[in-house]
């Protein structure tokens, strides 16, 4: 499926989840201090699929939408999601913010200039900012080892 029609509530015990699905583009509510009541009603007034590893969280009823994550590695979580809603790992990556989740908009490389180190100005052309907390981002050696990461994790 495409990160537009996925959206996805994870648990305080699924952080790195919810950021390597960030990473695939798709849209991971995380509040590490959310309430289960206040999860469950998150994520049905969203329609938000709720990730867990707490059993007894997916046998309420008002939590039907869920799925239970079986394992503590964030590798075999990630290829849990992956397998469980056909998620598209290619279409979406690296186009949501990884730390508040929102899409990233493309940033002129001149409006950067003062606000990223000269060496990674001189070498990259294309930078992406993030509308709400203004973090940059940039095709760098970090983007180089996610994808190797994903290519691990999807073997």
């Amino acid at each position: 499926m495409t990160s537009e029609s996925l959206t996805f509530i994870a648990d305080a015990m699924l952080g790195k989840l919810a950021r390597w699905l960030r990473i695939l583009g798709y849209d991971v509510v995380y509040e590490p201090f959310i309430s289960d009541d206040d999860l469950i009603a998150r994520a049905i007034q969203e329609s938000r699929i709720i990730l867990t590893m707490d059993r007894k969280l997916t046998e309420r009823k008002s939590a039907k939408n869920s799925l239970l994550i079986r394992s503590p590695y964030y590798r075999e979580q990630l290829k849990q999601v992956i397998a469980s809603y056909h998620v598209d790992y290619q279409s979406g990556i690296f186009t949501r913010c990884l730390l508040c989740n929102t899409l990233l908009d493309r940033i002129d490389k001149e409006q950067v200039k003062d606000k990223v180190p000269p060496y990674v100005y001189s070498t990259h052309d294309a930078f992406d900012i993030c509308p709400q907390c203004n973090r940059l981002y940039w095709s760098g050696t970090h983007r180089a080892k996610m994808l190797e990461t994903l290519e691990e994790i999807l073997k």
